[in-house]
């Protein structure tokens, strides 16, 4: 049975916090999505998360710290722009790819010699990493391939059972997963390698450079296989209204020309993220078999949306 624990019960966080230093597997909360936390420097906890998660060992996970102090235990020659972009948007839905510190386990990089880190927003998350002086993997808490959880209780529907605990700290501010910006050699550009919440346009502004967000590329990162992100139901892409038989369409807004049966989840990338995975977890629930999906804009500011939808409609 899955221990729930309250991520604002400051018992409970200690309980947390020494069930990952002991080896345990912990369902945490960040402000993307809930994460399932193992201690990265524990190599057979790291293997127990793969094997719950069903999640192939190549696939590279995220190293999640407590501060910015802990950054030069997991990667090396840190280039002066790792800093910069962690004073600006850390804590925060950004993750920087660095080159991996010689004594981290390949475990955690899917055999590389990159490395994935960022430092949550969640407070306490933040609180125990930093109390424990930890660094955790913390992949999505669900089984790989499937949809990610936003609460407590989507991670329970996939993981009961299979995990020791679930730290329950709500529901997740942002919804989506972390940008991934690729940092290992800033000499021949910068780019990212998974849009997320933080844009190629923001991290320019900040190094003074352009950032190149390409639409696909070879890089193997968290979250980047062509299925990703899927609901139960089927995910299609609605272009013609008149195609909408039976089903759920997920809109933007509401609109008075298209047939009934509309979902809004928000007129801006922000309240779209947080309500999208969310909401298809409602829809699994109902068994819905079908929905329906209203296209998204072009432009950066949607990119990660595109990515998400793009993945769990394959």
């Amino acid at each position: 049975m899955t221990l729930v624990l309250q991520a604002d019960n400051d018992t409970h966080l200690q309980h947390a916090g020494r069930l990952l230093t002991l080896g345990g597997i912990v369902a945490v909360p960040t402000e993307t999505v809930y994460g399932l936390a193992a201690d990265a420097t524990n190599t057979d906890a790291i293997r127990k998360v793969y094997e719950a998660k069903q999640r192939p060992q190549q696939h590279p996970a995220i190293v999640h710290i407590g501060s910015i102090e802990q950054l030069p235990d997991w990667a090396s020659e840190l280039p002066d722009v790792a800093y910069q972009l962690a004073e600006q948007f850390w804590p925060g839905p950004l993750t920087l790819l660095l080159k991996r510190h010689p004594r981290v386990s390949p475990l955690i990089t899917g055999g590389s010699h990159s490395i994935a880190v960022r430092l949550p927003a969640q407070v306490q998350l933040q609180q125990l990493l930093k109390q424990h002086r930890l660094g955790v993997i913390a992949p999505s808490a669900n089984m790989h391939q499937q949809l990610s959880p936003t609460t407590s209780a989507h991670v329970l529907e996939q993981l009961e059972g299979k995990i020791d605990a679930v730290l329950d700290g709500g529901r997740c501010q942002v919804g989506i997963e972390s940008t991934i910006v690729d940092l290992r050699d800033i000499d021949n550009g910068i780019q990212i390698l998974r849009p997320g919440p933080v844009t190629a346009r923001q991290i320019g502004g900040v190094l003074k450079q352009k950032v190149h967000a390409p639409a696909e590329h070879d890089v193997a990162v968290a979250g980047n296989m062509a299925r990703h992100y899927q609901p139960k139901a089927q995910l299609r892409w609605l272009h013609n209204p008149e195609e909408a038989k039976g089903g759920v369409i997920l809109v933007r807004k509401v609109r008075q020309d298209w047939p009934a049966g509309q979902q809004e989840l928000g007129a801006t990338p922000a309240q779209y993220a947080h309500a999208l995975y969310y909401a298809l977890h409602q829809l699994d629930q109902q068994q819905q078999t079908i929905i329906w999906l209203e296209p998204l804009p072009e432009g950066e500011e949607w990119q990660a949306l595109r990515n998400r939808l793009d993945r769990a409609t394959q």
